[in-house]
């Protein structure tokens, strides 16, 4: 009996080091694989770098955030303050597009909508996204709808809508308001106007005047 038990332990004993050796090998097998996978595929593409728009290539959200002192990685707060001068014309031309597509909205007879956040913005080195935060797209957009058919009483309110919107902007970015906005979108002269369909298509507008 005690022979049996013996020859049974060493039988498994011998199992378990033919399993051993069989799974060392074929690990083995397994990297020797991987490393002819690896050296064939050749080296890894270089990760995309971003692109240059003027704007040390931060866009949308990233720009906004970086304008509001939140400095990206990489960068230095002495990169931010020298694009504020460029951002601002950023800003407010972001701030006069809500505003002529809901007036061209209201005048053309569609549904007041929310426009997309982020909007393309067209400067001299090119395009840039520009976003905002949503509820300020909501405020110029409708005060820019209900302006076309607003009574004085409506238009003061609306006005006043637009500066705090303004001024809340360009605060958080640290910039200053040298003119008011609501008098320039809201001005009765022909100055102003409505931009074409064409300049207002995919939210694509004309540079604004300079201040």
């Amino acid at each position: 009996m005690a022979t049996i038990l013996l020859l049974a332990v060493l039988f498994g004993s011998m199992v378990a080091i033919i399993l051993m050796v069989y799974l060392i090998d074929r690990v083995k097998r397994l990297e020797i694989i991987s490393l002819q996978l690896n050296s064939s595929a050749g080296p890894a593409a270089p990760a995309p770098q971003a692109v240059e728009n003027g704007f040390l290539g931060l866009s949308g959200k990233i720009l906004w955030d970086a304008m509001c002192g939140k400095v990206p990685e990489g960068l230095d707060e002495a990169d931010l303050v020298a694009l504020k001068s460029r951002y601002e014309y950023v800003l407010q031309n972001h701030i006069e597009t809500l505003f002529k597509l809901g007036k061209k909205d209201r005048t053309n007879g569609n549904n007041s909508e929310t426009p997309k956040n982020p909007i393309d913005i067209s400067t001299l080195r090119g395009t840039i996204s520009s976003w905002i935060p949503a509820q300020h797209v909501s405020t110029l957009y409708k005060a820019g709808y209900e302006s076309v058919e607003a009574d004085d009483v409506n238009i003061g309110r609306l006005k006043a809508d637009v500066d705090d919107s303004v001024n809340t902007l360009f605060s958080r970015t640290n910039l200053a308001v040298k003119h008011s906005f609501s008098d320039k979108l809201m001005d009765s002269t022909p100055a102003i106007g409505l931009p074409s369909a064409e300049s207002v298509d995919a939210m694509h507008e004309e540079p604004p005047t300079q201040f």
